[in-house]
C-alpha cells in the first residue's frame, strides 16, 4: 500500500512522505486495513524493525486530528520513553504537543493536560490513574509497546491492570514481538490480530560450533574456532556487531578481548574519535575498563553503567564510531540499536533455581536486532554452541516457536497492591465489584477459574482489613482508610507500608540513619545487594555493633531470613557511606558495585524515604522526628553530612559544590549572599551560571551589575533570605 492511498488526514500523509516513506511494508498495510483507523482494538505481533512504531504514529496522530483527546504511549523502560519522545516530536509541526513522564509516583501531573501524546512507563501511568488527574478522562487511545512483557514477573501485572482499566474506555493498540498465544491476547482485548514474520531486512539464522557456522538453510561456512572471529569478520566487512552474553562481567571481559583485535582495523580519525569519547567518561573502576575497550572500537553495555554512559555508547554505535557492543540481554528489550550481525554467546542464565535456558522469545528478540533497514539487505543472527548440542539449539531457538504469555497478576506482591488500589483509588465498593473487575483481566481470561481467584482475593482483603488499610461497614461495603489510600497513592507495596508503621514507635525513641536505612532495605520494594560469602561475618559483626540502632531483631544464623538480613545490612551500610560523603569511586570498589547499581539503590531509597515520611505524617507525628526525617531525606538525596544541609537546599548546589563552598568558608546561605562574586568564582565547580542562579534565587542583584547595589536596602535582602530559610 502506498502512503498516499491511506484513508487518513492529508497532513499526516505529508509528514510521512517528507520522511522519505512512500510505501508501507506488508504488515503495516495489513494493520492499517484492519479497522484500527476506525477505532477497532488491534494486536500487532511482528518482528523487530518491521515498522510497528510507524503504525502507532499514524493511528495516534490521525485519531487526535479527527477526534481530539489524548493518546498515551506505554513503554517498559525510561530509556525507551526518551527515545519515543524524541521520535514523536516531529509531529509538533502539525500542532500535536508531545510530553514524556517517567518518575515521581506521588503526583497528579496535571501539567500533562496541555499535551496530546503522552509517553509514559507503565508504572508511571498506573500511579497517575491512582491519583485520578482530570485529563485521564480525555484519553482516547492507549498504545502498549512491547505488550509481550505482560508475561514479565516483575512488571507484567502493572501493564495488565492498566489495560483492564482502559478496556471499553479507550481504543487499545498492542504492539508485540511474535508470541506463542497472540490469538489469546487479542481475544482478551477484543482486538483484531495481525501476525507476520515479514521483515524489511532478510534475516539469516545459524549456529556456530567449533569453527563451523551452519545456517538455517543448511549451508555451512568455516571460521577460526573461536566465535570472536565472527565479530571481527563483521567489522572487516565494514559492518557492526552486537554480542549478547549472560553476565556483566562477561560483557566487560569479552569487550576488552575483542577490542584488541578490532583496534587494528580502525582508521586514524576513528582512533581519535574513540579516544575523545573515552576521555569524556568519568573516572571509576568500571569506566577504566570501558575506556580501554572504547579505544579499540568496542564497548560493553549493561545495567551497571549510568544512564548517561549508556546513552553515550548507544549514540556512538548508531553513528558507526563503535564497531562492536557486548551486552547483557537487557539491551534486546531496550532502545532501538540494530546491527548487521548479532552473536548470541549464551543461551543459559543463572537464577535462584540454578542454570536455566533463556526463553525462546528472549533469544528471538536478540536475533531480531540483526539487520539495519536502509543499510543492510541481509542481517545475520548467530547462536554460539559452546557446551550445548548445536542441533538442539537450532531446533529450539531458530526453528522453534516462542513461549505462550501467562498473566503475572498471580504474583502476590503485585496482586496485593492492585487490590488495595481498586478499593482505595478506583471506587470498588464491595467484593462483588472487586470480582467483576478481576474478571476483566487477562488472569481471569486465561484461568476462567472464579473459585481460585476469589480465594486469593479474599485472602488479600483480609490482610488489608487486619492491617487497617481498609475496613468494612455493616453492609459489607469497603471503607478506604487514610493509611490504605496514602499507601496506594505512594505506589508502594502494602507490606512495605506495614513494616514502616510497625517501626514508628521504635523510630520515635531512637531515630538514626542506620536503623532507618536497614528498615528501608528490608521492604519488598527495595532491591538489596547480595552479601558475598566472604563478607557475611563482617556484616554480622556490624549488625551486632549497631544492634541498638535497629528496629528489628537480628535473626539466628539458621533462620531462612539470615542471608536476606545481611543483604539489608550491606545495602544500609552503602547508604550510610553515601550520606557521610564517602567518594563514589570508594563505594564502587568497597562494595563491588557499578555506578548504575548505586544510582538504582539511591533512587529507590529516595522514593521509600519520602514514602516513610508521608506515612508517618498520618500518625500524630512528633515535630522533631518529622524534621529529623526530612533532614535525613535531604542528606540521602544529595549524599552529604549534616553540616551541608543548608547549602544543598540552594539551586544547582549538590554534593561536590556544597562541600567545596563549605571548605572555602561559605557555610551558610547568608555567607553566600554577602560574598563577592570574585570570591565565589575561586571555589571549585562554581561558575558564573551557578552564581547568577543563586543571586536570582535570593532575589538579590549581582553586585557588579550596577542595576541595583547589593548593599542597597540590607533590610530587604535579609527579608528575602529569611523568607527563603523559613
Amino acid at each position: 500500500m502506498r502512503v498516499d492511498e491511506l484513508p487518513i488526514d492529508e497532513r499526516v500523509k505529508r509528514v510521512i512522505i517528507e520522511r522519505g516513506i512512500e510505501e508501507l511494508y506488508p504488515p503495516q498495510a495489513e494493520a492499517l486495513s484492519s479497522g484500527v483507523l476506525k477505532g477497532r482494538n488491534l494486536v500487532l505481533a511482528i518482528p523487530t524493525a518491521s515498522g510497528k512504531t510507524l503504525v502507532s504514529e499514524i493511528v495516534m496522530v490521525d485519531k487526535l486530528l479527527r477526534e481530539g483527546g489524548k493518546a498515551v504511549y506505554l513503554v517498559p523502560l525510561k530509556a525507551l520513553a526518551e527515545e519515543k519522545y524524541r521520535e514523536f516530536k516531529s509531529w509538533e509541526a502539525l500542532g500535536i504537543r508531545v510530553a514524556a513522564t517517567t518518575g515521581d509516583y506521588d503526583s497528579t501531573d496535571e501539567w500533562l493536560g496541555r499535551y496530546d501524546i503522552i509517553v509514559a512507563t507503565s508504572e508511571k501511568f498506573d500511579s497517575l490513574l491512582r491519583h485520578r488527574p482530570s485529563w485521564v478522562r480525555d484519553v482516547r487511545l492507549i498504545v502498549a509497546d512491547e505488550v509481550h512483557l505482560i508475561g514479565s514477573y516483575d512488571r507484567g501485572a502493572t501493564l495488565e491492570v492498566i489495560l483492564s482499566h482502559m478496556l471499553g474506555k479507550a481504543q487499545i493498540l498492542a504492539l508485540s514481538a511474535t508470541v506463542g498465544n497472540a490469538e489469546e491476547l487479542a481475544e482478551w482485548l477484543d482486538a483484531e490480530l495481525v501476525v507476520s514474520d515479514w521483515r524489511p531486512v532478510e534475516l539469516r539464522k545459524g549456529v556456530f560450533h567449533l569453527g563451523e557456522l551452519r545456517w538455517d538453510d543448511g549451508t555451512v561456512e568455516r571460521y577460526p574456532e573461536n566465535w570472536v572471529s565472527l565479530a571481527v569478520d563483521a567489522v572487516k566487512r565494514g559492518k557492526q556487531a552486537l554480542v549478547f552474553v549472560n553476565t556483566r562481567r562477561s560483557a566487560e571481559k569479552e569487550a576488552l578481548s575483542i577490542s584488541t583485535k578490532i583496534s587494528r582495523l580502525l582508521t586514524k580519525p576513528e582512533q581519535r574519535g574513540l579516544k575523545e569519547l573515552a576521555d569524556s567518561l568519568e573516572d571509576n573502576p568500571t569506566n577504566e575498563k570501558l575506556k580501554r575497550a572504547l579505544k579499540g572500537g568496542v564497548a560493553f553495555h549493561h545495567a551497571g553503567l549510568s544512564r548517561s554512559e549508556r546513552t553515550i555508547i548507544e549514540d556512538a554505535f548508531r553513528e558507526g564510531l563503535i564497531k562492536v557492543i557486548t551486552a547483557t540481554p537487557t539491551l534486546a528489550a531496550g532502545v532501538n540499536m540494530p546491527a548487521f550481525r548479532v552473536i548470541i554467546r549464551d543461551t543459559k542464565r543463572y537464577s535462584n533455581f540454578g542454570w536455566i535456558d533463556i526463553p525462546v522469545l528472549e533469544i528471538q528478540q536478540m536475533m531480531g536486532r540483526a539487520g539495519r533497514p536502509k543499510y543492510d539487505k541481509i542481517g545475520e543472527a548467530i547462536i554460539v554452541a559452546r557446551t550445548e548440542d548445536p542441533r538442539k539449539l537450532m531446533e529450539k531457538y531458530i526453528h522453534g516457536k516462542p513461549e505462550k504469555l501467562f498473566s503475572m497478576l498471580a504474583n502476590e506482591q503485585a496482586f496485593r497492591g492492585q487490590i488495595l488500589a481498586l478499593i482505595t483509588n478506583f471506587g470498588v465498593s464491595n467484593f462483588r465489584e472487586l470480582m467483576a473487575f478481576l474478571e476483566k483481566t487477562f488472569y481471569f481470561h486465561q484461568r476462567k477459574d472464579t473459585t481460585s481467584i476469589e480465594y486469593k482475593a479474599k485472602d488479600i482483603v483480609y490482610f488489608l482489613i487486619e492491617n487497617e488499610f481498609i475496613d468494612m461497614d455493616m453492609n459489607d461495603r469497603f471503607i478506604a482508610l487514610p493509611f490504605g489510600k496514602r499507601t496506594s497513592q505512594l505506589y508502594i507495596d502494602p507490606l512495605t507500608a506495614k513494616k514502616f508503621r510497625d517501626a514508628f514507635p521504635k523510630l520515635e525513641k531512637n531515630p538514626n540513619p542506620f536503623g532507618i536505612f536497614q528498615l528501608i532495605a528490608s521492604t519488598p520494594d527495595m532491591a538489596t545487594l547480595s552479601a558475598k560469602k566472604r563478607e557475611l561475618e563482617d556484616y554480622l559483626d556490624l549488625a551486632y555493633e549497631l544492634e541498638e540502632k535497629l528496629y528489628s531483631n537480628i535473626p539466628y544464623w539458621e533462620d531462612y531470613r539470615f542471608q536476606t538480613f545481611l543483604n539489608e545490612v550491606k545495602t544500609a551500610k552503602i547508604l550510610l557511606d553515601w550520606i557521610n560523603e564517602v567518594p563514589e569511586a570508594s563505594i564502587y570498589e568497597t562494595y563491588g558495585i557499578d555506578p548504575g547499581d548505586l544510582y538504582r539503590i539511591l533512587e529507590l531509597a529516595d522514593w521509600l524515604m519520602y514514602s516513610l515520611i508521608e506515612l508517618y505524617k498520618l500518625f500524630e507525628p512528633k515535630r522533631e522526628i518529622l524534621d529529623y526525617l526530612r533532614g535525613l531525606h535531604l542528606r540521602l538525596r544529595h549524599g552529604v553530612r549534616e553540616e551541608l544541609l543548608e547549602l544543598v537546599r540552594l539551586p544547582n548546589i549538590g554534593r561536590k559544590r556544597a562541600r567545596a563552598l563549605y571548605n572555602a568558608g561559605f557555610r551558610t546561605q547568608e555567607d553566600i549572599v554577602r560574598a563577592k562574586v570574585s570570591e565565589l568564582l575561586e571555589v571549585e565547580g562554581i561558575g558564573m551560571k551557578v552564581i547568577e542562579g543563586l543571586f536570582q534565587y535570593f532575589g538579590v542583584e549581582m553586585p557588579q551589575t550596577g542595576k541595583r547595589s547589593a548593599k542597597k536596602s540590607s533590610k530587604s535582602r535579609r527579608g528575602t533570605l529569611d523568607d527563603f530559610l523559613k
